[in-house]
């Protein structure tokens, strides 16, 4: 850890610029990791990721053009650039929190599919083999039924 930020402090003073434009711009990711509580850090990843895709078109203009603090600074000048580099971390947000949903009630729709299919699977076999192939003498848990089980 300690060779990590002797190295990434002076590698962050040599491109003070863009060190300072991505400092605060990607605010909403250190929030992100700050606020998450899940040790896997999902919400910094999602997060982290569509932050520095609203921060790096800056970061290409300022090392295309000027690479110099007043540049940084006539982009932190521009409210444009505020609301593309956090609305990209707030599209980020949005994906955290629904997709999990989303995914959770597609699998609760499938699942509800596959019982009524299965189901209808039953409907056919009691039809054709009679009602003993149901299992109707077992109770919710999968047991036997009080009063009904095998001799």
């Amino acid at each position: 850890m300690l060779t990590l930020i002797l190295l990434i402090i002076p590698a962050g003073l040599v491109v003070l610029p863009t060190s300072i434009l991505f400092g605060v711009g990607m605010i909403p990711t250190i929030v992100a990791y700050v606020t998450d509580r899940d040790p896997e850090k999902s919400a910094p990843i999602t997060v982290g990721g569509l932050n520095f895709c609203g921060c790096m078109p800056y970061a290409i203009d300022l090392w295309k053009h000027n690479h110099t603090i007043t540049a940084a600074g006539k982009i932190f000048a521009d409210p444009l650039a505020w609301l593309i580099m956090y609305g990209a971390a707030a599209i980020g947000w949005a994906l955290y929190y629904g997709i999990p949903p989303a995914v959770a009630n597609f699998e609760v729709m499938r699942a509800e599919k596959r019982v009524g299919a299965l189901k209808q699977v039953k409907v056919g076999l009691v039809q054709e083999w009679g009602p003993d192939v149901a299992g109707d003498t077992f109770d919710d848990s999968g047991g036997f039924a009080p009063g009904e089980e095998p001799a």
